[in-house]
């Protein structure tokens, strides 16, 4: 396999302490607002960070993989932030406004016309947080929950066509894997 020396990998952030959202947004005006985060002027990318960018990519290219959700954008007229939100929704239930900005990856600008659009098409409603009557949680509507749950089937056949092409062994070793990085992360976060 060809490793991609020429091209910079794409570099997370670091975690947030522990009881703050594990996700990073920033305020509008912001120098990240403007492109790369701050810190990534100098390459410290490595050619295992290289290779695994270079392999993302490539499967980022074949289309079933990418975009198991797309016959359903179109029927349902959704964009891809507008179907990541639902996901979300579904996943984790009512959810502060904000938070859902860093989960879905845009700002909290942006958040309010994603959720204005939902809203219109009667699949989100917004309400005022119980504990804190200044936040907004949006939430999905028994619409928007049937949607979610057909989306959710979706990507699962999706992901059920990919295991399909691994051995077993191949699977387990997978799963085993992604079980590692997680609990690695929680570890990391606890210790922030």
């Amino acid at each position: 396999m060809r490793r991609p020396d020429d091209k910079p990998a794409l570099r997370a952030k670091p975690l947030a302490p522990a009881g703050e959202p594990k996700h990073d947004l920033h305020e509008e005006g912001d120098p990240a607002d403007e492109g790369l985060p701050s810190g990534v002027d100098e390459d410290r990318s490595t050619p295992e960070s290289r290779r695994l960018h270079e392999l993302v990519v490539q499967l980022g290219r074949y289309r079933s993989l990418r975009d198991p959700l797309h016959d359903m954008c179109e029927d349902h007229q959704l964009t891809p932030t507008q179907v990541h939100a639902l996901m979300w929704l579904g996943n984790d239930g009512p959810t502060n406004v904000g938070v859902l900005a860093q989960r879905v990856g845009i700002t909290k600008k942006t958040i309010t016309g994603v959720v204005d659009r939902l809203e219109d098409m009667k699949l989100v409603e917004r309400a005022r947080d119980a504990e804190d009557r200044r936040a907004v949680v949006a939430r999905l509507t028994p619409q928007g929950a049937e949607l979610y749950q057909q989306l959710n089937r979706s990507v699962n056949e999706g992901l059920r066509r990919l295991l399909e092409m691994m051995e077993a062994e191949d699977q387990e070793a997978l799963f085993g894997l992604l079980e590692r990085m997680l609990k690695r992360l929680a570890t990391r976060e606890q210790a922030v």
